[in-house]
């Protein structure tokens, strides 16, 4: 899909007070292919940056909906941990139906010099926002990436892992908080505040909030471990630390129940990985999103044999 079919600048005469300036393609993103706007509120009469999110074939192919992340933005934007959304755009065009525009968030992207233990201290504070109102159902959204992968790239193998999977009754550790389900530093952005570190926890904000939803803690920061490569175990621990857990240790209660559900639903994030990148290779044909498929595929087999 080109970029000129993600953005349509028409679609802002629907906005109030609203004169358009200036839109350029974002580089990177994989699920997202977003747009950086630069837009005229005649009423204040300054200019202010977005972020244009359209919904197209390929990002529902992934299983967005830009009306459920508009209301998750609503429900958390007092936090100030994520992008306020500013509108929900509806259009009847075939290939961009739905449109999200969300503030500009200036800074720049996390690197290490933001650390492990602030990483799993911002998952704290997300799985202490107020709950959103839909639910990830892990088996369906499974059946949906499977049902959109072609059957030449389904070997007897991955046949194999997904029937062994479908067999198996998901088990839930926790009660459900606000989660984000794709917290790498990739989608953190740090804010230089005055003479704060530049990299303090308090100058971090989340973005990219397509996959986020209520959800078992512990599953969302297994996916956190996994995109992060973090130790279980120090995560874990700095996790619960930030939660304010009593008696934190390595062998608590506490943490040994986190680390009994991490190890449960890693094998779970793993498949949901592989078939991601199965469902991106398809879209992009990227022969790298197949060879991260094969990587988790070998890694699973052992389980479904």
């Amino acid at each position: 899909m080109k970029d000129n079919e993600l953005f349509d600048p028409t679609l802002l005469s629907l906005l109030p007070d609203t004169e358009f300036l200036t839109a350029s393609p974002l580089a990177g993103g994989l699920t997202n292919r977003c747009w950086k706007l630069s837009l005229y509120h005649p009423s204040k009469k300054q200019s202010a940056h977005y972020v244009w999110r359209p919904l197209t074939t390929i990002t529902q192919v992934f299983g967005v909906n830009r009306t459920l992340e508009y209301q998750l933005l609503r429900i958390v934007e007092d936090s100030e941990l994520a992008p306020k959304p500013y509108a929900l755009l509806d259009t009847n065009s075939n290939n961009n139906d739905q449109v999200l525009i969300v503030d500009w968030l200036e800074g720049e992207q996390a690197d290490q010099r933001f650390t492990d233990q602030q990483l799993c201290q911002l998952q704290a504070r997300i799985h202490a926002l107020p709950l959103p109102t839909h639910r990830l159902d892990i088996k369906q959204r499974i059946e949906h990436y499977w049902q959109t992968i072609p059957d030449d790239l389904k070997s007897k193998q991955l046949m194999s892992i997904y029937h062994y999977f479908d067999k198996q009754k998901i088990s839930n550790y926790f009660p459900d908080t606000c989660c984000h389900f794709d917290l790498g530093r990739y989608n953190i952005i740090v804010q230089n505040r005055g003479r704060e570190s530049h990299f303090a926890l308090d100058n971090a904000k989340v973005i990219d909030w397509e996959y986020a939803s209520a959800g078992d803690p512990s599953f969302d920061l297994t996916m956190t471990i996994l995109a992060n490569a973090l130790s279980p175990e120090k995560a874990v621990q700095d996790y619960c630390l930030a939660r304010e857990e009593s008696d934190i240790t390595l062998v608590s209660t506490e943490v040994l129940k986190w680390l009994e559900a991490v190890n449960y639903w890693q094998p779970w994030c793993e498949y949901l990985a592989l078939l991601w990148y199965l469902v991106g290779y398809q879209v992009w044909h990227d022969d790298e999103y197949l060879r991260q498929a094969k990587q988790l595929e070998l890694k699973l087999k052992q389980m479904a044999t």
